[in-house]
């Protein structure tokens, strides 16, 4: 997501040539990633390697005025796919993702030209980004109805302050056997510790974006990043070490999505992900303050 904001074409290599030496060979972007640029300038990064890594693209947003530049109707994505393979420069992506539900199509739809663009060979595999359970479960009966590729990767948002899918999308993911690659997993950069609440947000950071100033930029969240400060201390951790463990630790967590601004966040971040795993008492002082932020309004299922 960084590459082609606050990543140039000069970082955007050394980090991917310091990913692959550290074990990662996937890496993900989007369509509409600063309108494009992201999957350009990966393209650009992975040139001579392309058959050594794997490449996640997805899409939904707009990439222009035409009805048909947008959302996720069966020409949206058949031409969505096109331009995203001539900007990555290759002939297929390995994951292909719906970003968001678009409550304009109906889902078969899209899973149908999903579908055509698998058996066309330009895809390989496909993904849900965002979506509920229940979609989830509506994708897995459409499939199958069809004799569909299954939907086996999800998408989902998971970190310290947003946990939100574990309350039924949890049971749903085990029963169905989908893997997450779960993302935002320093909130944008709010479980860095660095951001305060008087003070306004940095230009240039993931909070120069609405989207994440109205997801994360609030009081409650800030008193909740001072509480997860005292158990990283307390556990001699900093705050991103606490924040990757916790995630790598979770049990909704097959992969995580490991973005950096700078080849210093980037060997940082890696850095914080290893370590033992939390002791028992760890994991519940981080539910308690987890419970600060979800309320106390009871379930509406039993």
């Amino acid at each position: 997501m960084t590459f082609g904001s606050q990543v140039d074409d000069s970082v955007a290599a050394q980090m991917v040539g310091f990913s692959i030496e550290s074990g990662i060979n996937m890496f993900d972007t989007a369509n509409a990633y600063n309108n494009g640029e992201s999957e350009r300038m990966l393209a650009r990064a992975i040139k001579g390697i392309r058959n050594e890594v794997l490449i996640a693209t997805k899409v939904f947003n707009a990439m222009g005025d035409d009805p048909e530049d947008k959302g996720l109707s069966g020409p949206a994505i058949h031409r969505a796919i096109d331009a995203s393979l001539e900007r990555l420069e290759t002939d297929h992506v390995d994951l292909y993702y719906l970003h968001q539900p678009d409550h304009d199509v109906p889902l078969e739809e899209s899973l149908g030209a999903m579908n055509e663009i698998v058996a066309a060979g330009k895809v390989r595999y496909i993904g849900l980004s965002n979506y509920a359970a229940w979609q989830h479960v509506e994708a897995l009966w459409l499939s199958e109805k069809n004799d569909w590729q299954t939907v086996k990767v999800s998408q989902p948002l998971l970190n310290l302050l947003s946990r939100r899918i574990e309350e039924e999308y949890a049971v749903c993911s085990m029963r169905f056997g989908l893997s997450n690659i779960v993302f935002n997993p320093l909130a944008g950069g709010l479980l860095t510790g660095k951001h305060r609440s008087e003070s306004a947000p940095e230009e240039g950071t993931r909070f120069s974006m609405a989207m994440y100033r109205d997801r994360y930029w609030n009081e409650e969240q800030f008193k909740a990043v001072d509480r997860l400060q005292e158990i990283a201390k307390d556990e001699h951790l900093s705050l991103i070490e606490l924040s990757f463990r916790w995630l790598l630790s979770h049990p909704l967590t097959d992969h995580v999505l490991l973005g950096a601004s700078s080849m210093e966040h980037l060997k940082s971040n890696l850095a914080a992900c290893d370590g033992p795993e939390f002791e028992p008492q760890t994991f519940e002082r981080c539910d308690e303050v987890w419970k600060t932020l979800r309320g106390i309004a009871p379930a509406y299922n039993r």
